[in-house]
């Protein structure tokens, strides 16, 4: 008997890729054609494995097995999703005082993280202090040994107060801190990023404050990524107020982008291309067209 399509089923239809006749048909597997079919059918509807498991009646380890076969013959990409951060709220209602002291009576090691936050403090815990301690160590589970190690930090900081311990002790929760040589690795990353932006202080003249979390970003990237020297951010400075009279920070991040970009590391090689190129005018800075700055910044 001689076969033929059906002409009425091409009123509906939908691809698949020529190398799964032509390379695989002969190796794949019953299950790993199924799968496959399925999930070309069904791509436009968000599909996993758990979907096509149920729909196909199949264990989820024989599915994800003939995904990886299709990925590993290129006709499937993978990729691992994408974590969202984590979010975490340290109490805003706290253990009573009468519960910090029965929890202190109780636990040895939560009675010795008491005393020793004492002496870290040098005098007695304020009770909403010994309540946050308290909550740290039985709502979040936080080892002792690392809150008392933030209890030091805070102290060196000569931030020793309940808004900074209870805001470093949520970061360092949400960055999955367990160890104290976790926590000490975000002490040492968060040094980095305070001399980084004690330095863009420096060069721009910028008042002692604390940053903006952009200022903050931007600062590490310049400073300890890109290394861009404190020369080059005075001469970004100055290029900036040149053209707008005072500081903008967009402004200043467009100019040491494209020099960086252009593999400039010290004023000498802005003064260099200065040369090589037609001057633009009055506002013109380092052969750059201010103007196109400008266009830069509107367009984001």
């Amino acid at each position: 008997m001689i076969y033929n399509v059906n002409p009425a089923v091409f009123s509906s239809t939908y691809a698949i890729p020529t190398d799964v006749a032509d390379k695989y048909l002969k190796i794949a597997t019953h299950t790993q054609l199924k799968v496959l079919l399925y999930f070309m059918r069904n791509i436009s509807d968000g599909i996993d494995s758990q979907k096509i498991s149920d729909a196909l009646r199949l264990d989820i380890n024989e599915t994800e097995d003939a995904l990886l076969f299709w990925q590993q013959c290129g006709i499937l990409t993978g990729a691992t999703p994408k974590e969202e951060p984590k979010t975490v709220v340290v109490k805003s209602t706290l253990p009573s005082r009468t519960d910090v002291i029965k929890r202190g009576l109780e636990d040895k090691q939560l009675m010795f993280l008491l005393r020793e936050a004492q002496l870290k403090f040098g005098r007695n815990l304020k009770q909403n202090e010994s309540q946050l301690l308290v909550s740290l160590y039985d709502d979040h589970g936080m080892d002792p040994s690392v809150i008392l190690l933030l209890l030091g930090y805070a102290v060196r900081e000569g931030k020793c107060n309940l808004t900074f311990v209870k805001k470093t002790a949520t970061h360092w929760l949400e960055s999955g801190v367990e160890t104290i040589m976790d926590a000490e690795n975000l002490i040492a990353e968060a040094a980095k990023q305070n001399l980084a932006w004690s330095v863009v202080q420096s060069a721009f003249g910028i008042e002692r404050r604390n940053p903006s979390t952009k200022e903050a970003e931007l600062s590490n990237l310049w400073v300890n990524e890109w290394k861009i020297s404190t020369e080059l951010l005075k001469a970004a400075y100055d290029a900036c107020v040149d053209a707008k009279t005072k500081l903008s920070m967009p402004y200043v991040a467009k100019i040491i982008e494209s020099w960086h970009k252009d593999g400039i590391t010290n004023p000498e090689q802005i003064s260099s291309k200065k040369k090589n190129v037609k001057p633009q005018g009055k506002n013109d800075f380092a052969g750059y067209d201010l103007d196109l700055f400008e266009k830069m910044l509107n367009d984001d």
